[in-house]
């Protein structure tokens, strides 16, 4: 598959706690975005994308190739890692209550498997138009859900957060992950990011600069990169686009 990844801290925060790990050559995305003080966020991302993408290499690679991979495989990388982050934050003071996103993908015979927790988004480019994947686990998103406000701008002029997450990987013991997958078809783009990303544009201004940037996917990741800056950039911005 084309794949390519781009990551920045903004233009207003010094760090950078998003993570990304892009395993072309085992079609394997995973973008993490990380929340915590004292650079927890950081380390909490970083464990994210590394246990993930481990566990799930070690899946494909085990004895006995050409095994079909199984959504459960995504959920059982997910609940590995998320372990690993509550441990380490129970162990250091510094790490208290860090945590992080998750959006994840498996791209495996003509099929991606995904997964994710949190606001970091997947999104599908198909006959030109972006459909979202993905849908929010915050709070903002919920109230929606529920009928309270009729549309997410509707609830961010009512004061509510976009970023109030309701589910955050190592936040807990145990994680609820939300799996799915998607039968692939010619001249798919995929589109996984985080929400620095989502925040500074609408999905139409991503969905054109994707379009009009084809067939060069390092182009569209630039512009996208660039617009997200130009609109503020008050988060770090990461994101991965991908050709199967």
């Amino acid at each position: 598959m084309d794949a390519v990844a781009r990551t920045d801290s903004g233009l207003v925060r010094e760090n950078n706690e998003d993570a990304i790990r892009l395993l072309p050559e085992d079609g394997i995305v995973v973008l993490a975005d990380g929340m915590g003080g004292h650079r927890a966020g950081e380390v909490a991302s970083e464990m994210a994308v590394q246990k993930i993408a481990g566990f799930l290499v070690d899946q494909l690679h085990q004895e006995g190739d050409g095994r079909r991979p199984v959504q459960a495989w995504l959920q059982q990388a997910v609940a590995v890692a998320n372990r690993a982050i509550f441990e380490m934050s129970q162990q250091f003071i510094t790490h208290r209550g860090m945590g992080t996103t998750v959006v994840a993908g498996l791209f495996a015979d003509n099929r991606l498997l995904y997964a994710h927790v949190g606001d970091s988004r997947l999104y599908l480019l198909r006959n030109g138009r972006l459909t979202p994947l993905t849908r929010d686990h915050t709070m903002l998103q919920s109230l929606v859900d529920s009928g309270l406000f009729k549309t997410g701008h509707e609830a961010r002029a009512a004061g509510i957060s976009s970023s109030q997450l309701t589910r955050g990987v190592g936040l807990g013991a145990r994680v609820e992950v939300a799996c799915a997958g998607i039968e692939l078809e010619p001249d798919d783009i995929y589109l996984f990011c985080s929400d620095g990303l989502t925040d500074m544009m609408t999905d139409g201004m991503v969905g054109a600069v994707i379009q009009e940037s084809l067939p060069d996917l390092a182009c569209a990741a630039d512009l996208l990169l660039e617009l997200a800056l130009k609109q503020g950039g008050t988060d770090n911005i990461s994101l991965v686009l991908v050709r199967p």
